[in-house]
């Protein structure tokens, strides 16, 4: 039996790729992950003239006198880390630094607004237990307050992305999550693998019946749903002129939990990559709703790209 995830398929673009970056917020913590941030920063897609803006917030709950100590010590820092990355970046790119105090979330946020951010780029580092469960992790609430994409970095970088994978739903937004995507891993890498869930609920109720073929004949028989659905998708991108010249994509689509269905998906393929968005209330919607994006922030070791909800440029809460 043959399955639509053993053969990928290809779809050719207008030859004009995707803009590059112009604005780009890093937000850094001056931890040990940092450099990662920068490195991976500087192998994005950057307009010829980008203008790239390194923040660091100390927190408004230190000791005033600690705090002052903090500033001092966070621009020494910030300095020494722009000089290693103007190495790597072209002459034309401008980076420049800030620090200042407040709760990291809206500080990030406001300035993502004030410098109209196209992305933020951030890290992420171990969880810390029950207060990511129940208030989330910073990116998270960069995501929710900022309303902008946000890269959450944990990975090493020495390349540009090679195995992406794209956590789709079909609905409205899925042209612009597909379309950012694109602006982020141009040039296009070899193949894009698109994920997809399907609510089979009945499956969970049926599953101790059901045997190991039963249950691949049942994955073979969305995926021949689904599978033209995303085709179509990729199509009329392309006739908008938005993608690459020639995008290799795979999809795994997969009946279950979205949680679960990534999880396995990003693992399965040793994905550099996951991309992350939706507006609707079913499927992936809980991504950037409820704990569902911090589950998987927490489990998968890859870089996450988080998609706001809403268009970029929406004055954030802050």
């Amino acid at each position: 039996m043959m399955s639509l995830t053993s053969a990928s398929q290809t779809t050719r673009f207008a030859a004009n790729a995707p803009p590059r970056f112009r604005s780009l917020l890093i937000a850094l913590d001056l931890t040990a992950i940092s450099d990662r941030v920068l490195r991976r920063t500087v192998l994005l897609p950057l307009a010829h003239n980008a203008r790239l803006t390194v923040l660091h917030v100390v927190p408004e709950s230190m000791p005033r006198s600690a705090r002052e100590r903090a500033l001092r010590h966070a621009n020494t820092l910030l300095s020494q880390e722009i000089a290693v990355a103007r190495e790597w970046l072209p002459k034309s790119v401008t980076i420049e630094k800030a620090v200042t105090v407040g709760d990291s979330a809206r500080v990030i946020a406001q300035a993502a607004l004030t410098m109209d951010a196209e992305l933020i780029v951030m890290g992420r580092g171990a969880s810390r237990g029950l207060r990511d469960a129940f208030v989330g992790s910073s990116a998270e609430r960069v995501v929710r307050a900022a309303r902008r994409p946000v890269l959450v970095v944990r990975a090493s970088a020495h390349t540009t992305y090679r195995k992406p994978a794209l956590a789709l739903e079909l609905d409205a937004t899925a042209p612009h999550t597909l379309g950012l995507t694109h602006r982020l891993l141009s040039p296009a890498p070899a193949r894009v693998t698109v994920v997809h869930a399907v609510d089979t609920t009945y499956r969970g109720i049926a599953a101790p019946s059901l045997s190991r073929e039963d249950a691949e004949d049942l994955d073979y028989e969305l995926e021949h749903r689904v599978g033209p659905q995303l085709a179509k998708l990729f199509a009329r991108q392309s006739e908008r002129s938005q993608l690459p010249v020639a995008l290799r994509w795979k999809p795994y689509v997969r009946g279950g939990s979205a949680r679960l269905v990534i999880e396995r998906a990003v693992r399965r393929i040793g994905a550099d990559l996951l991309v992350l968005g939706t507006a609707a209330r079913t499927g992936f919607a809980h991504l950037l709703l409820g704990t569902v994006a911090g589950d998987v922030l927490r489990a998968v070791s890859c870089d996450v790209l988080l998609v706001p909800l809403v268009p970029t440029g929406t004055k954030p809460n802050t």
